[in-house]
Formats: C-alpha cells, structure tokens, sequence
C-alpha cells in the first residue's frame, strides 16, 4: 500500500490522474466488502455492490468537501446505497447492477477473497450463525456493531459517518452487543 495521504491521492485524481483513484480502492476495498456483506449476505451481490459503490464514489468525487475523513464519507456512501438497494429490492425483487447511461466506464477489480485459502481456516457455521443473528438486529444497531467490531471505527468516526451524537453511539454499541449475545447465546454459540 502507499504512504500517500487520502486527500493527496484525491488531489491527483481530481488533477486528472484517474490510475490514483486504485490506491483509494485497494485501500478500503476489504472494509467496505465486509460491511457490504454484512447488509446483503450474498457474496457475488455484495461484490458488485462493493463495485458500484467505488465507482459512484470515483463520479462524486469532486463533491468531497473535506470536512471529515475520506473513509467517513465513504462509509456514508456505503451506509446509503445499501440501503437504498435494499428498499428497491423489497419493490422490484430484483435490481440491475450494471451502469447505463453514464459518460465515461471505470473498470474497478476488486480482489476475490474466496481465493484466499486462509480464509478456508474460519469456521464458516460459526460465522454463518453470527451473520444470521447481525442481519436480524434493528439496522440501527446492525450498522454501528459492523463499523465498530467488525470494522474498527473510532466512536467519533461512527458519529460522524452516521450523524449522530458520541453518547448515542456508545448506548446504541451496548445495547447491541447485549442484543446480539442474547441471540447467539439462544442459538448456543456463547
């Protein structure tokens, strides 16, 4: 990865140099999957969300006002679409992904992590349980426990990123740890 700041790359890529943008991708490309893959479990569809989020995120670019962290925007860009995508798909039960109509294609390849052997390591009914019981958790606590477990995301950054108070981050974290202990205890897990 590179030692380039986030705004420095942005700077390039507003100058002009479209290639820079791929320093942006590969740095957030795995974070913004697994929270993707968090809202809608279906891995192909969640990679090519993950894909039409980085090129929406490419064409608006220019309307970053720097007023918080890249990765803050980002995550509201991610938070959004998903959620956007998943109100048409309970209208219309089924959403193209390709782009139509815009000016100018990007082609964005996004690395295949189910190549990766050492993710054959995880135990996949554990995972697939604790993913179950995270999709049925109220979306208030579902985004702010993926930002901040699976993620890492500061607390302030999750205030940001979701226009929210500090001290409502914290109570909405607690109360969904408990919510969601109380699931996977129900489900033998814990």
């Amino acid at each position: 990865m590179s030692d380039i700041s986030d705004i420095e790359t942005i700077d390039r890529v507003l100058s002009g140099n479209q290639n820079a943008y791929e320093i942006l991708v590969k740095k957030y490309q795995d974070r913004i999957f697994r929270y993707v893959y968090s809202r809608i479990p279906d891995y192909d569809e969640a990679l090519d969300i993950t894909q039409e989020i980085f090129v929406l995120t490419m064409e608006s670019l220019h309307t970053f006002r720097r007023e918080s962290k890249f990765s803050t925007w980002l995550y509201s860009i991610a938070i959004n679409y998903c959620k956007n995508f998943k109100r048409k798909k309970r209208r219309y039960r089924e959403v193209p992904i390709q782009r139509t109509g815009s000016d100018s294609e990007y082609e964005l390849q996004l690395t295949d992590a189910r190549q990766d052997p050492e993710r054959d390591v995880i135990d996949r009914d554990s995972l697939r349980i604790v993913m179950e019981e995270l999709q049925k958790l109220p979306e208030d606590y579902r985004d702010i426990l993926v930002l901040r477990d699976i993620e890492g995301e500061s607390y302030s950054d999750i205030a940001d990123i979701l226009s929210i108070s500090l001290s409502n981050v914290k109570v909405r974290i607690h109360r969904g740890r408990e919510l969601l202990k109380s699931r996977l205890q129900h489900r033998g897990l814990l």
